[in-house]
């Protein structure tokens, strides 16, 4: 080996523990998963097998599959509170006679244009109108809620079609289906955001909207498709969610905005920039189950869970903000 390979070897590794102070701090949902860990290790040592793990996996998949869909906003420079209204409106309509009884492409069709026309929706209120992206989202969820009450009459019931039970339940051996596909869509992403004119036109779009209008990108573009496939895996963790329950209800989602946006948080993800992507996203929201499932198991109250799971968002999100 040549002195140049040498030296170039001893300067990756020595350059290796300033990288992972580096992703520690940009990341923080790693340092936090590290933490719970240890102290589950200590506490509840069961959470650390190997099937208790698939469980919190599967439990994780409509947090991460949400939380991914608010990364790409959260990318663009924009935020979607309208996904719980996206999550309530798929479970009702999942649950109705006509979708439960009929082909099972119906039950993945049809939640995946309710979160086409959604996203379509918030685009052009955001992007052509101009109007507040909180401001919208939050109408648009509340629309979505009133629909949901309408569609059902207030009384939501009834099953659902089998093919969905199977994507939320089903397993190859102690590998939950739904786990597989939140690690795949994750890859995908992961690629489109990194490998993409898209995923770099929604990245300099966070930027700044006009220095990335300036440099040729195709801003209104990049937010339109941002908030479609947001509401798209909004859509998705609805099927899933409503796979576990099996049946339709009028309190699903309304947990999974704020987790979102907190999952995105922690994983690194900032207007214009995500430092650890969409596998830090999945981090983050694997992290936010992983503590609700701790707390539970040592007998935290709810009310208590809420604020310690705030205290430690508060603290990771002011970590994010000391990048090297």
């Amino acid at each position: 080996m040549s002195d140049v390979a040498v030296s170039t070897n001893r300067s990756v590794i020595s350059s290796l523990p300033l990288r992972a102070w580096s992703a520690f701090k940009s990341v923080p949902a790693i340092p936090a998963l590290i933490v719970l860990v240890l102290l589950a290790s200590f506490v509840q040592p069961r959470m650390l097998t190997i099937p208790f793990l698939f469980i919190l996996l599967r439990q994780a998949v409509p947090l991460g599959l949400v939380a991914l869909g608010q990364s790409l906003s959260v990318v663009g420079r924009s935020i979607d509170l309208s996904v719980g209204g996206v999550v309530a409106l798929v479970n009702v309509v999942l649950s109705m006679s006509v979708i439960a009884g009929g082909s099972p492409w119906l039950s993945i069709g049809v939640p995946l244009l309710i979160g086409v026309l959604v996203g379509l929706a918030n685009a052009f209120f955001i992007v052509f109108i101009r109007a507040s992206a909180v401001v919208v989202t939050l109408g648009t969820s509340i629309i979505l809620l009133g629909l949901s009450y309408l569609l059902s009459g207030g009384a939501p019931g009834g099953g659902i079609h089998s093919v969905v039970e199977l994507m939320a339940r089903g397993r190859i051996e102690s590998v939950p289906y739904a786990g597989i596909c939140l690690v795949v869509l994750a890859f995908v992403l992961a690629f489109v955001l990194h490998r993409t004119v898209f995923g770099q036109g929604l990245a300099a779009t966070g930027g700044g909207f006009q220095p990335a209008r300036l440099s040729g990108v195709a801003v209104t573009r990049e937010l339109v498709i941002a908030h479609v496939l947001c509401s798209c895996f909004a859509a998705l963790a609805a099927i899933f969610l409503t796979g576990y329950i099996g049946t339709g209800t009028l309190r699903l989602g309304a947990d999974l905005v704020m987790s979102s946006v907190a999952a995105v948080v922690i994983g690194g993800t900032a207007f214009g920039f995500s430092a650890g992507g969409a596998f830090g996203v999945l981090v983050g929201a694997f992290a936010l189950t992983f503590l609700a499932n701790l707390l539970t198991a040592i007998g935290v109250d709810r009310p208590f869970q809420l604020v310690l799971q705030g205290a430690i968002i508060a603290g990771a999100a002011t970590l994010s903000s000391y990048r090297l």
